[in-house]
Order: structure tokens, then sequence, then C-alpha cells
């Protein structure tokens, strides 16, 4: 028997006996006859049939393991991926003839090990009481390496992706097997585990021997076309760098391969950083202002930690593979990282939904790159006197002594005049203006009602009128604490995410956001006593939200058509005689905050304790705090993860 005839009972063989069969002793590779086109799917026996209908079975998973009949259905998914890689390699036999004899001499042995590897799979399947094929089988190993165009690429998608992603699994796969108490499984698990180690050291001998100059890693990289990634080539347990080094992968390989991340299955969303949304708003600013390219630069990979794994973030340029270890070995999760001059590289894929940091004019460009159609959010959501009109709503039917009182609530002023007479009639100490349209602690001035304005003052006051047209006035109230209440609007309504308590700086610039396993845990006593006295169970707190503030939210974003994130800054504050009260919206974000930030973090934390992150100069970071961002001699500002 020549070896082409055995590939070929291999390939389009309809039993069991002609795919598993070895190839017989004194086998000879003559007569390799012509290059063979790939069939649209091997041949398979009645019942194992690739299907192309969509039909699958679900994968089982890890739940119910120690059951017998579950525990078969899953080496029923591994048996049909070894059947998958002995009908490959058959099809490489009859599709390159013209390999060097060594490169087939290689398939060969190869394919004979995954033959074994499917009757070992075969005989456990059996003992757990499962026939195969009483499941149907999945092709997508097929359609991804069957269209292969050289020998080159053979080695790229099978050997050094999916057997490399293998030595996470079967290792993986072996352990949690021998917990469960199956040595038998266990141990055939690790046997193939073994083996294929060998068979990625194959792989990557040819890939040395035929890739052009440069790293392995970019070679690798640039060998793979999308839906194929370098993510595939990693199993979903723990990365098993040692046996990637005993394949002999190089250590930069190793360390690209473990930080690099695209989704598997579920289309992605896309996130970048826009600090400065805005900024943008105000028609009369023509650019960003060089603290928000500053911040914009700096922090560029906030974001990720918004996303999950599946996920794309953009950024302007990639932080240095050893600082991403870095944030793995922290037990943070990361998406895939790209630099946006691959845009069109994106825009190719198929994308759930893009995710900037605000959805405002300067995320434009950006999103017509990308040739999503998107509409932005209403501009009027982000203005401070929509903010405060809103609020005034919302406490003016109110009786509960806790809220604060009407004359608390921001009024809108057009010229110095009306903000003269407001000071002149203020009951309180101390006022602040703030622009209709900026970040916190920017485009704002804090004035003393006691006296005259003061020249410095109405300079300020003057230029930010002409900027915006109008402003928004209101007390500064004398603030115990800040917190943000954090929401996603959807098609289907309003959902809660959570409270972050916020710290800023007198200017009302962010510099840390805390998450408590509950609220009040970040609470001193004698706000918990004030947030509780005279309110139900749940407090003063929860009864508005759910009474007042989360329908109105609800009724003002679907007037507005928004979906996306929000978040509500708010606080608490001793009144003139001291009493503590509530200001239940001080702004609204309609965008990505810090504060959500720091609860999508909270997903990192051992078991119940706060979490906290921080936005510091560069180098004055929290003693012990993880470095979220990175830095560089250029860097101004960095974030950092305090748990």
């Amino acid at each position: 028997m020549t070896v082409r005839n055995f590939a070929e009972r291999v390939l389009f063989g309809t039993s069991l006996k002609e795919k598993l069969g070895p190839p017989p002793a004194g086998i000879t590779d003559q007569n390799r006859g012509n290059a063979l086109i790939a069939p649209e799917v091997p041949s398979r026996p009645r019942g194992l049939e690739l299907r192309q209908d969509g039909t699958r079975a679900d994968f089982p998973g890890m739940s119910g393991i120690e059951d017998d009949h579950q525990r078969g259905r899953l080496l029923h998914f591994f048996a049909n991926h070894e059947l998958l890689a002995t009908e490959l390699m058959a099809l490489m036999l009859l599709k390159f003839p013209d390999a060097p004899t060594e490169f087939r001499d290689g398939i060969l042995s190869t394919l004979k090990e995954e033959q074994m590897h499917t009757k070992m799979y075969l005989g456990r399947m059996a003992q757990c009481g499962v026939e195969f094929g009483e499941l149907p089988v999945n092709g997508f190993f097929w359609k991804m390496v069957s269209s292969v165009k050289t020998p080159l690429d053979y080695v790229t998608r099978l050997s050094l992706t999916f057997e490399q992603a293998n030595l996470d699994y079967a290792r993986g796969y072996a352990a949690i097997f021998g917990e469960a108490g199956d040595k038998k499984t266990a141990a055939l698990l690790q046997r193939i585990y073994e083996d294929e180690i060998g068979h990625v050291s194959y792989g990557l001998k040819w890939f040395r021997k035929w890739k052009q100059d440069g790293s392995d890693w970019q070679q690798f990289v640039s060998g793979l076309q999308f839906p194929l990634s370098p993510s595939r080539a990693k199993g979903a347990f723990a990365f098993n760098e040692e046996g990637r080094r005993e394949a002999g992968l190089d250590e930069e390989f190793i360390k690209e391969l473990r930080v690099c991340g695209q989704s598997k299955g579920r289309t992605p969303n896309v996130f970048w950083f826009n600090p400065g949304g805005e900024e943008s708003l105000v028609v009369a600013r023509p650019k960003p202002s060089r603290a928000t390219l500053e911040i914009e630069r700096d922090l560029a990979l906030l974001p990720a930690y918004l996303a999950r794994r599946e996920d794309v973030v953009m950024m302007p340029s990639m932080p240095a593979t050893d600082f991403l270890a870095g944030l793995l070995d922290a037990g943070l999760e990361l998406p895939e990282l790209v630099t946006f001059d691959r845009i069109p590289e994106i825009r190719k894929r198929k994308i759930h939904g893009i995710r900037p940091w605000a959805h405002t004019p300067d995320a434009e460009s950006l999103i017509q790159k990308m040739g999503v159609d998107a509409a932005p959010v209403s501009r009027n959501l982000f203005s401070k006197a929509l903010h405060a009109d809103f609020l005034k709503k919302l406490i003016e039917r109110q009786s509960c002594s806790f809220l604060c009182n009407p004359d608390c609530v921001g009024v809108r002023v057009s010229s110095v005049e009306e903000i003269e007479s407001w000071v002149a009639n203020s009951p309180y100490a101390f006022c602040i203006l703030k622009a209709p349209f900026s970040t916190a602690g920017r485009e704002r001035v804090i004035c003393n009602t006691s006296d005259e304005l003061s020249r410095k003052s109405r300079s300020a006051i003057r230029r930010l009128l002409c900027h915006h047209g109008a402003l928004v006035i209101e007390p500064w109230l004398e603030r115990v604490k800040d917190f943000s209440m954090h929401y996603d609007m959807t098609k289907e309504g309003l959902v809660r995410r959570g409270i972050a308590i916020m710290e800023n700086s007198r200017r009302g610039q962010f510099r840390r956001a805390t998450v408590t396993n509950r609220f009040t845990d970040g609470l001193e006593k004698d706000l918990r006593r004030a947030l509780f006295a005279g309110s139900s169970p749940r407090g003063h707190l929860v009864d508005f939200q759910e009474a007042v503030l989360e329908p109105h939210l609800s009724n003002l974003l679907e007037e507005h058509h928004f979906t996306g994130p929000i978040g509500v800054d708010s606080f608490f504050y001793r009144d003139e005689e001291g009493s503590l009260r509530w200001k239940p919206v001080v702004e609204m974000n309609p965008r990505f905050t810090m504060g959500r930030v720091a609860l999508e973090l909270a997903r990192f934390r051992r078991s119940r304790e706060a979490v906290s992150l921080t936005v510091a100069p560069a180098g004055k970071g929290p003693a012990g705090g993880i470095s979220l961002t990175p830095v560089t001699p250029d860097t101004k500002w960095a974030a950092f993860l305090e748990r």
C-alpha cells in the first residue's frame, strides 16, 4: 500500500474501521499522484457526518462530570476532534504530494497517533455508556484548516494553533478528571498531552524552516487570517508555559501568546477611551485641551477593565508585553488589544457594538472609519442645566427630610447680573458656577456669597459665559460623602449596576473610587444611622432609587433615545444646622466613568474585600497599588488598583 492509498482510505472511508485502521507495515510513499482539491467535508460513517445546517450539540462542560453518561458526552467532543485531526492529516498527504519526504513522514507518524487517540476515547466512551455518533458533530477544525494553501500554512494553523491549544486543554482536563476520581480518563488525557508536545514540536520545526525572516511570534501572527487568531492557540485553562517550552517555543513567543486575546465565538464590542467628550460638545472649543490629551494618552488602557475577554479595546500604542503579563499575574482579565491603525482590519469583522468612553462628537471620526451606523448621544443629556431641572422635578413632591431642599438645586444663569442677583439672595455662604458641558473639576468658579464678586471671579465668569452662553449656579455645600449610582439603559429598560464611593479634590477632580461589598460598609456610623432613620428597612437611598429616581431616569433616557452606561453623581452633606442630608442628583454622565471602571474591577476582588481605583500623577500612586496603566518617561497620569 502507498501513502496515497492509505490517505484516501482515511479521508473517503465511510466506516470507522477504514478511518482508524493504521497504515500497514512496509507502506511506501511512491506514486504520490497529483494534488487533491479538498472536498467540502470528509466522508463519514452514518451518524457522524459533519453537519452543515447549523445543527450542533451543546458542549457539556464540566457540570455533572461525576455522572458516567455526562462524562461520555464530553469525551464524544474530544473523539470528534481527534478524528478530524486524523482526516486533516490524510488530506495534507493528498494535497501536498511534492512536500519533502521527511515532512510527509512526520504527518504520517502523527496521523497514526491521532488514530490511536480517537480509539482510546471511543473505548472510554463505551465504558461510560455513550456511542460515537449519538451527538451531532462539529466541523470547525475542518473548515479552518482544510483550505490551507501551503505546508507552512498547515503547520501554522493545525500544529501551532489547534494542537498548541491542546497543551492547555489536555493537561487541564486531565487534572479535572483526576480530581473527580476518574483516573482512567485522566491517564488517557495525560498520554494525549504528552503526544501533543511532540506534535507542536514537529510543526514548529517546519515552521522555522519555511517562515520568512523575523521572530517566530511575528511570523505566526502574520500567518493567521480571521477568524483564526493567536488566541486560538490557547485553551480555556491555566496557560501552560512548561509544555510550550518543552515543545521548543521560545520565550518571546510564550510571553506574547499569554497576553494576546481575541474572541473565539461571541462577536466583540469595541471600546476606546475618549475622555474629552464633554469638551467636544462646546462649539466654541476647536480642539481638546492639553490636559485632556495627556489623560487620553496615559489612561488609554482603562476601557480594558470595562470590556470582557471576547471584546476589543483600541488604543494609540500597545503596552509592553511584560506589563500586560503583570496584569495577568495579578489575576486581571484582558480583552483583545489593538492599535488604531488596525481599524481597517477590525472593520472587516462582525462587531456586536461600539463602546467609546463617551458617544460624543469627538468619537465620530473613529466610528465613521469603522463603518458603523450609530447615532451619538443627545447633547442635552450632558447638560448640567438639564440635570438641575431633573433634580428639581424629583424632589418637588417629596416630603423626606433627608433629601436636600429645593433651594439647593442649580439654576440656569446667562449674565453677570443674574449671577449677582442670585448671590445677593442666597442664604448659603458659598456658591459654585459650572459650565453646562464640562468634566468634573473643570470650567467652574467657586465664589464667596458674602462679598462682591472679585475681579478674578468676574473675569473667569465672563470667559465661561463667552464660551458657553449660560452657566448653572448652585450652593456650594459641605459635602460628607460623594458617591455615584451606575446603570445601563438597555432596550429592555434600566438596569442597576451598583454604587461607587468617590473621593474628589476640592475642585471636584477625580481621585479615587471605592466599591465595597455593601454600600453601607463604606459609610460612617452617623451616616448609616441617618440613612435609615424614619425609612423602610431598606433605607432612604434604596426607597428613593426605586420609587422616584429610577422610574424618572428611565423615562428621561427613553425620551432622548439613549442606550448605554450612565452614572448619577450624588453626595451626602451637612446643612447649616449640622444635619445630614442627601443631594441625590448632582450631575449625570451618559457615558462610562471612573466609578463604573471601579465597579467592573470589583469582578477581580478576593472574597468581599473593598476595591479602589485611584488616578494619580505618575510615580505618586498608593503604596502597594497595582498599576493598571503603563508608565513611561512621558507619562503624566497613571491608574492603580487597590484591593
